[in-house]
């Protein structure tokens, strides 16, 4: 048994519908060649995407790639030394972070630790020149869906880091925004706070419509409330587009490595070696060898023609689609030196040494990995049409 990832079955390849251009949804945020530096030193470079009308972003990216200093930009808290931000075809230079109609949390939920939870929400409201009682109804009927109305009266410092969270985020939405800002709203959860808040971003989000963009550096919180993924790699844009799609089909191995939990293993392959379809790590088998069909070569030499590479293939192989055994159908086959096990639930991921010295990681059924014999060689497999291509050098650039 083989476990099955978020994303794992995607079709990105089926036809999609073709809308005419008249009855698209119009065009929420437009950014547009976005620059930024700080002391000297670029932060965001040539930034460019459309998230269209009630969406919700995830953008991920390594620390440093500036995930947070966009969405300053976006709020108006910094500004741009070239490119344009519009909203609904508005440049933004033309208005004030108040005119834009933001709603923001930051990482460490900024609430006002002098106010109740029930005047941290209603501070967060625009004014409307509502009636008191107006005001008062509007915090309520926010608290009563969002499952806090129990924490109205209480102080912020009596707050668990969950219920911090939870305020942090209704502070945002009961703002009635056009764009919500959320920058690492999931940071330093435990696991049941993790999927209550993760579910009540995303609850909130749909019910309100908001435009929204969430930074978060957990690919797997990106992947299970995004409609959209934006991967930003040393503040450039490296992939954009639905999230399942740029999950399942990852444009190199960077952004492989940032949009799974687990990453990619990567096997590279020279010309001399897809020739002969073997590939010896160690002359005694003591820690990796690989095998795989003329087919398969077939099928590389044929997405390379015409490419610029080095003549090296990287194969991309995701753990938990690398199997235990001899395979039934066509597959890419490795015997590595099984050196350790580690529990992931009702998984076990399985640890074996390849010769360089890099490891292997398999994550398979529990009962599948309980009688493998330690520090023997392992037979593992990974189907052909599991495996992603991309031609060389690093981080390659994607064949199939």
């Amino acid at each position: 048994m083989s476990p099955r990832a978020p994303h794992e079955g995607v079709r990105v390849d089926a036809p999609r519908e073709v809308v005419p251009l008249g009855q698209r949804s119009r065009a929420s945020l437009r950014v547009e060649g976005l620059c930024f530096a700080r002391a000297g030193e670029v932060v965001l470079d040539d930034v460019n995407f459309t998230l269209e009308e009630g969406r919700l972003l995830a953008i991920v990216g390594p620390s440093g790639a500036g995930k947070s200093t966009l969405l300053a930009l976006l709020a108006g808290f910094e500004t741009a030394h070239a490119g344009r931000i519009l909203f609904d075809d508005i440049d933004w230079k033309q208005q004030s972070p108040v005119e834009r109609g933001i709603g923001m949390s930051f990482d460490d939920g900024a609430l006002h630790e002098h106010l109740t939870v029930a005047q941290n929400l209603d501070s967060a409201a625009v004014s409307r020149g509502d009636s008191r009682e107006v005001q008062r109804a509007r915090v309520a009927s926010l608290a009563q869906s969002l499952g806090v109305t129990h924490l109205l009266p209480r102080a912020p410092v009596t707050l668990s880091a969950g219920e911090r969270r939870r305020i942090a985020v209704a502070r945002v939405f009961i703002r009635s925004p056009r764009l919500a800002l959320l920058d690492e709203p999931l940071a330093n959860l435990d696991r049941g706070n993790r999927y209550t808040v993760r579910a009540l971003v995303r609850d909130v989000q749909r019910s309100s419509g908001a435009t929204t963009i969430v930074v978060t550096h957990d690919p797997t919180d990106a992947l299970a409330i995004a409609d959209d993924l934006l991967v930003l790699i040393n503040g450039r844009v490296r992939a954009f587009g639905p999230a399942a799609e740029v999950a399942s089909r990852p444009i190199d191995l960077e952004v492989a490595q940032l949009v799974d939990d687990l990453g990619m293993h990567v096997i590279t392959l020279t010309d001399e070696q897809l020739t002969r379809s073997t590939v010896d790590d160690a002359s005694d088998l003591a820690t990796t060898q690989c095998w795989f069909a003329p087919a398969f070569t077939e099928r590389i030499h044929g997405a390379m023609d015409g490419m610029n590479h080095d003549g090296t293939v990287l194969l991309g192989i995701r753990p938990w689609h690398i199997r235990v055994g001899a395979p039934r159908e066509p597959s890419i086959v490795l015997d590595a030196k099984l050196i350790a096990r580690e529990g992931a639930g009702i998984f076990t991921d399985l640890i074996a040494q390849r010769a360089d010295g890099r490891v292997l990681r398999a994550r398979v059924d529990a009962h599948e990995a309980q009688d493998l014999p330690m520090h023997a060689i392992t037979r593992f497999h990974v189907h052909e049409r599991d495996v992603h291509l991309f031609a060389g050098p690093w981080p390659g650039m994607r064949l199939a």
